[in-house]
């Protein structure tokens, strides 16, 4: 990419992902982050964009608080990588769940969860793919205040909120807490599952894969 295909917009809005410059030009300063695959800087968070052009760096100023994880805050994940002992997410946003659950926001920036597979549930974990695919959407909670976060999903209230069956990409209806039953072809399938997953309590809607809001 070019500076010449690239317009500068001093003060515009920009959400996480978009393009605010060439590398060669500008370094990437707070509420940013470098994409070197395609050699430009991207928004890491919602806000406006500003160009500091003697310093030759740009950078994002949250127009309001940022929402992050937090310790104790209950969040949805996309589950990413399945490996031998621990699940890792793409962290979307934060649910409250009392009084009655419903989604608090999306995140303000990128972040990801791991869950250790001593914290995936109360019993003996023997085999981690019983739990977790990839795909896979879970309520979890936070156990630290820094990125790359600590996760659990051992009380009964977190776990698989959404997967799809991986013999046909059928939606999976949840049988109890530990498996799941695929709505189109019959296929049952072993997860953690959430004790919200079975209510409509969370309503869930997918977007490219990804959860863009419960309610």
């Amino acid at each position: 990419m070019s500076s010449s295909s690239l317009k500068k917009q001093e003060n515009k809005e920009v959400t996480p992902g978009d393009i605010l410059a060439i590398i060669e030009e500008y370094d990437a300063g707070e509420g940013t982050y470098v994409d070197l695959e395609n050699g430009v800087v991207r928004a890491a968070v919602a806000g406006i964009v500003y160009y500091d052009d003697k310093a030759k760096i740009v950078y994002v100023k949250p127009k309001k608080d940022p929402l992050v994880p937090r310790a104790g805050s209950s969040v949805i994940g996309v589950v990413t990588q399945v490996k031998h002992d621990v699940v890792i997410l793409d962290l979307v946003g934060e649910v409250d769940l009392h009084p009655v659950p419903r989604f608090k926001g999306e995140f303000s920036g990128r972040f990801s969860g791991a869950i250790n597979v001593a914290n995936i549930a109360d019993e003996y974990v023997k085999d981690i793919f019983d739990y977790y695919k990839l795909g896979d959407i879970v309520l979890a909670r936070v156990l630290n205040n820094s990125n790359p976060y600590h996760l659990t999903t051992v009380p009964p209230q977190y776990g698989v909120i959404y997967a799809t069956c991986s013999k046909c990409g059928g939606l999976l209806h949840p049988i109890n807490n530990r498996s799941m039953k695929c709505t189109r072809c019959g296929r049952i399938e072993k997860r953690k599952v959430s004790a919200l997953a079975s209510s409509k309590i969370l309503s869930i809607k997918i977007k490219k894969g990804l959860v863009v809001s419960l309610s």
